[in-house]
């Protein structure tokens, strides 16, 4: 398979809800990575509707002619096939993706373009916890995965119908595990193959600290993570990998 062409200018996307506990963690990783990699980044706060989407129309207009690469980085709550903002509206994923197809973005058009949420995305109906990416409401929902375009790669912090785990004194295990894999591998792997990495990562993760939480010592430090407590019934719903989507038509190599 061919690579991408990536010689001109690379640029990324960061849309967070800073009022998530850990937050700050998350958009601290994301940017370290986009400076180690040659891109320049936009950060928008997930204020509400009309403000967010006047942010991604301006950034998308201002894109240079010469743009090679998109990144895009969503940290919200939210449900399947959408996000919450901080005044509790929502954006149906699908209206960003198309901000960025063939039609509406000319600029990318043939060039990669990377999606990476970390929301909820609709589970049984349970109570929006402190440590988790759920909205208000988790309904069932059925929008498009992705948008009727060419060279887009959509990773979720987890599979359909499950929960996405954010931990107040370090952000999302995702941003976490990708920040490791990238640093060592993100000129000498291809996206596809570097998600591949963090999801293993993620897997062995779980595995080691379980997520499943010491209720007898629910405060109790661990080497690495500090134990909750979180309701039984929710721990089940908690996704445990990544869900990728992928229209690439090359390897796409940093």
């Amino acid at each position: 398979m061919d690579r991408y062409e990536l010689t001109k200018s690379r640029r990324a996307l960061i849309l967070c809800d800073m009022r998530r506990s850990g937050a700050k963690h998350d958009v601290q990783r994301m940017e370290k990575l986009f400076k180690g990699n040659g891109f320049l980044h936009t950060a928008v706060n997930a204020l509400n509707q009309k403000a967010v989407m006047t942010e991604f129309r301006r950034f998308r207009d201002q894109l240079p002619g010469d743009v090679g690469c998109l990144m895009v980085v969503i940290m919200c709550h939210g449900r399947l096939g959408h996000i919450s903002l901080s005044n509790g509206e929502e954006i149906q994923l699908e209206t960003i993706y198309q901000l960025f197809n063939n039609s509406q973005c000319p600029a990318l058009r043939e060039k990669p373009k990377l999606f990476v949420v970390q929301a909820c995305r609709g589970v049984k109906e349970h109570p929006r916890h402190l440590y988790t990416d759920g909205s208000k409401e988790s309904g069932p929902s059925t929008p498009k995965l992705l948008p009727t375009a060419s060279d887009i790669m959509v990773v979720y912090a987890v599979c359909p119908e499950k929960l996405a785990i954010i931990h107040p004194d370090y952000g999302c295990p995702l941003f976490v595990e990708m920040e490791k894999v990238f640093e060592d591998f993100s000129t000498s792997r291809h996206m596809y193959e570097l998600f591949t990495k963090v999801n293993r990562s993620l897997d062995r993760r779980v595995e080691k600290h379980g997520f499943t939480l010491d209720r007898e010592a629910p405060h109790r430090e661990a080497k690495t993570d500090r134990l909750i407590l979180i309701d039984p019934a929710v721990v089940s719903d908690i996704g445990r990998s990544l869900h990728i989507v992928s229209s690439l038509t090359k390897k796409w190599y940093l």
